[in-house]
C-alpha cells in the first residue's frame, strides 16, 4: 500500500493536487460559505469546522496540520473578498479554543492600507467590526443600533463574570458552630 500524496481529491487517493491549485479552490469555496455564515446576525465560524466543510464540498484532503495552511487559505479569501468589493469574510472565522482570529487577520487592514492593530485586543477589536459590516452585507435582521462585538468566548476571557462572593453561614453565638436549615443549634435546643 503506498502512502497518500499530500493533498488529493477523493476518491483518486493516488493522485496528487498541487498545493496551490487546493488553496485556490477551497479560497473559491471559502466565499459561498462564508456569506453563509454572515447571514445570521453573530454568527462565525473555526478553523476545523471552515476546514470540513471545504473538504467535503470539494473533495480535497491534505495531510498537513490545519494550523499550516489555514492562514494561507485566510489570506487568499481576504484578497478574493477585495477583489469582488465583499467584507472582509475571514474576520468570521476564529479558533475554537478562545474565540479569537488568528494573527493572519491583520493582512485585512493591510490589504486595505489601513494601520495593523498593535495589541490582541485592538485586533479582536477589528475583527468584530468586520464581522458587524459581515452582517450588515448579509443578513436581514441586524438591529439598527448594531454595535461591533467580541465573540463570546473572548469576551468572558476579558471580562469575565465576577462571582459573588460565598454567603456566610449563620453561626451559633454560644457554640461558634453552623446553624443546621432550621436556624437553631441542635446544641441549644
Amino acid at each position: 500500500m503506498s502512502a497518500l500524496p499530500g493533498t488529493w481529491r477523493e476518491p483518486h487517493r493516488d493522485v496528487k493536487i498541487p498545493f496551490p491549485q487546493a488553496l485556490q479552490e477551497w479560497a473559491e469555496a471559502s466565499v459561498p460559505m462564508l456569506e453563509g455564515v454572515a447571514r445570521n446576525y453573530g454568527g462565525y465560524i473555526t478553523y476545523s469546522e471552515l476546514a470540513s466543510r471545504l473538504v467535503d464540498a470539494t473533495g480535497i484532503h491534505t495531510g498537513q496540520l490545519l494550523s499550516n495552511w489555514s492562514g494561507k487559505l485566510l489570506n487568499q479569501v481576504i484578497h478574493l473578498c477585495l477583489e469582488r468589493g465583499l467584507p472582509a469574510l475571514s474576520s468570521l472565522v476564529v479558533h475554537a479554543t478562545d474565540g479569537m482570529v488568528g494573527s493572519g487577520f491583520d493582512h485585512v487592514p493591510r490589504a486595505s492600507g489601513r494601520d495593523v492593530p498593535g495589541t490582541e485586543l485592538e485586533r479582536e477589536r477589528a475583527a468584530a467590526a468586520e464581522r458587524l459590516e459581515c452582517y450588515r452585507a448579509y443578513c436581514k435582521d441586524v438591529p439598527a443600533d448594531a454595535e461591533p462585538q467580541l465573540t463570546l468566548k473572548y469576551e468572558a476571557r476579558v471580562n469575565p463574570v465576577k462571582k459573588e462572593a460565598p454567603r456566610s453561614k449563620p453561626v451559633c453565638v454560644v457554640h461558634g458552630i453552623q446553624l443546621p436549615v432550621s436556624g437553631v443549634c441542635d446544641d441549644c435546643a
